[in-house]
């Protein structure tokens, strides 16, 4: 859009009483109707299960029975056990390789850290069921191809490394979710003014002390938020818990909660009960981290004054840093990439670097698409995920300019319901999901509606995200000038917001698509004989164990699309950049 399009009249001037709003009190009940409707509904049909009798026909009258049965068993201190450690270990584990990758990319350079921006963008688009499974063939003391290899060369007797422990769940979820500590802590290592470094050193500090007494303190928000969020999805975890929990005899509440769904008779009452104990924690994680991001500002180290984001030089470092960070990258991402590779090709079981029984082909591939199921789930993935992905974003944009430029007075209870779904685990979702429609006179189960209901509810914070982000960088003034030219709001949107605001909210939009694609703790609850998705029909491949190399054959099928998607992610970063720096005038951007 040029600049002249952005001056020139839009409309015959009219008076202000008769202008719309979009803000106005209709457009702000009818976002505040359809928040409510995707996220208090499954929570409201959580609640009603939970405190009432579980009769096996359906809920009956109120009772605590549920709760009684669900915290006086004798395994539920081992439950929560399990769930607090494993959350915690892989918070921690997750904040230090992921704010590893951050500083090195952010505060060095060292080289190749566009190389790292790229890695751990295609590390978290790789559905967490995928490389768990592909750990599972690495590291497994029977089948591990890692473990046979050590043995073989260095003439271990037993297995070096177990998988079926709780390390080994705590190192395969933080090897697949670090690229997300990353993208939370590299904006405020980004724009950390490297003048208070430099003046503590020129005083005669260390680096040792300068990282502890200058550094830390500084990013202590952006270090509490992401370890708090970090330790919420551990909780909320299902992939490692169902895959290598379960044949471990680790349970958290995750699996819990699903088994108890899913043994016969199903008690729905006893999983809600479970359910609302995994809920509390996380809404308490949840607003810790609000608490903790308050008052961010008293931290913040750039103003009106400028500021120097400086990196360091590390000198004769420069490129063991980067070694170090590049054999992250090849043990988190390459050894999954490359065992479920190499296995696609064989039918039976075939360790990479040992000799083969069989020569490598392509049968896995054909077995797969000639798979009853596959092309029903590849399908039905991607039109749940594509209306998924259309609504949250056409929803979260009128309730992010709603939130940001309105004065309605309903303005913080849309934004409080836009981000209420962060608190609660995709196993939740999905089971108060199926409780609520259930109870609702609203044939939706088992059709692909049940699973966009959850979807949208599920992805709505993440929407609010990048159209909140959009937004910001935006001013106003833009509006306000349209407005005084005669503009409506709708023409404002039409032809000012929308077009500068494209490639952020289709970045938003294939976000949004990756992650319905690779949903499972919501979908395995809500898929029926007449609904299959890609997730649920590789749980149900790998768990049959017919073959794992049909498993990976069809784990590759879908990685190679999201590679595709991740390029066109980094493209879309660079173009809306380039199209904010031209449509909105400097002294704007300044102000």
């Amino acid at each position: 859009m040029s600049t002249a399009s952005l001056t020139a009249p839009l409309a015959t001037p009219s008076p202000p009483n008769r202008r719309r709003q979009l803000g106005g009190p209709i457009i702000a009940a009818a976002c505040l109707l359809a928040a409510a409707w995707f996220v208090l509904i499954p929570l409201a049909g959580l609640l009603y299960t939970a405190f009432t009798e579980d009769t096996g026909s359906g809920p009956g009258a109120f009772s605590l029975a549920n709760f009684a049965e669900a915290y006086t068993d004798s395994h539920i201190l081992r439950l929560l056990a399990n769930s607090a450690i494993y959350a915690a270990g892989t918070a921690l584990l997750t904040l230090v390789m992921g704010g590893g990758i951050a500083w090195v990319v952010e505060r060095t350079d060292a080289p190749g850290r566009r190389i790292f921006h790229g890695l751990a963008l295609l590390a978290l688009a790789i559905p967490g069921l995928l490389t768990t499974m592909a750990w599972m063939l690495t590291l497994s003391p029977n089948i591990g191809w890692v473990n046979g290899v050590l043995q073989r060369t260095f003439g271990f007797r037993t297995a070096p490394f177990d998988i079926y422990s709780m390390p080994g769940m705590i190192w395969a979820l933080a090897s697949h979710a670090f690229p997300l500590a990353y993208l939370l802590l590299a904006p405020a290592l980004r724009v950390l003014d490297s003048r208070m470094e430099e003046a503590g050193i020129v005083a005669g500090a260390r680096f040792r002390q300068v990282a502890l007494r200058i550094t830390l303190p500084i990013l202590r928000p952006a270090l509490l938020s992401t370890l708090l969020l970090l330790f919420v999805g551990g909780l909320a975890s299902f992939e490692v818990p169902r895959l290598i929990g379960k044949p471990a005899h680790i349970y958290v509440l995750t699996t819990a909660i699903q088994d108890a769904t899913t043994q016969t008779p199903p008690e729905f009452g006893t999983a809600s009960a479970l359910g609302m104990a995994l809920l509390g924690v996380c809404v308490i994680s949840v607003l810790l981290y609000r608490q903790a991001t308050r008052h961010a500002e008293a931290y913040a180290t750039i103003s009106g004054k400028g500021y120097v984001p400086n990196r360091l030089p590390l000198g004769a470092w420069r490129w063991p840093v980067t070694a170090a960070a590049g054999l992250l990258f090849l043990i988190a991402l390459g050894l999954p990439l490359l065992t479920l590779a190499w296995q696609s090709c064989f039918a039976g079981l075939a360790l990479p670097f040992l000799p083969a029984t069989a020569p490598a082909n392509l049968a896995n591939y054909r077995f797969v698409f000639r798979y009853p199921i596959f092309l029903e789930a590849v399908r039905t993935s991607v039109i749940v995920g594509a209306l998924a992905a259309s609504a949250v974003i056409g929803l979260s944009l009128v309730m992010a300019w709603i939130s940001q430029r309105s004065q309605n007075r309903l303005r913080w209870i849309v934004d409080a319901l836009a981000f209420a779904p962060i608190a609660i685990p995709s196993v939740i979702v999905g089971a108060s999901v199926l409780f609520a429609y259930l109870l609702l006179p609203i044939p939706v189960y088992d059709t692909i509606w049940i699973l966009l209901f959850a979807y949208i509810a599920l992805y709505l914070p993440y929407g609010m995200r990048f159209a909140v982000s959009g937004l910001t960088q935006i001013h106003r003034e833009l509006e306000e000038a349209a407005e005084i030219a005669g503009a409506s709001m709708p023409q404002i949107f039409r032809r000012i917001l929308l077009p500068i605001l494209a490639p952020v909210l289709l970045s938003g939009w294939l976000y949004v698509f990756v992650l319905s694609i690779r949903e499972l703790g919501a979908s395995i609850f809500l898929v029926g004989p007449g609904t299959h998705v890609l997730s649920t029909i590789t749980l149900t491949m790998w768990e049959e164990g017919d073959s794992y190399g049909a498993v990976c054959a069809l784990s590759i099928i879908q990685i190679i699309p999201l590679v595709a998607i991740v390029a066109a992610l980094r493209w879309i970063e660079s173009l809306f950049a380039r199209r904010l720096h031209a449509a909105v005038p400097a002294r704007l951007a300044i102000t």
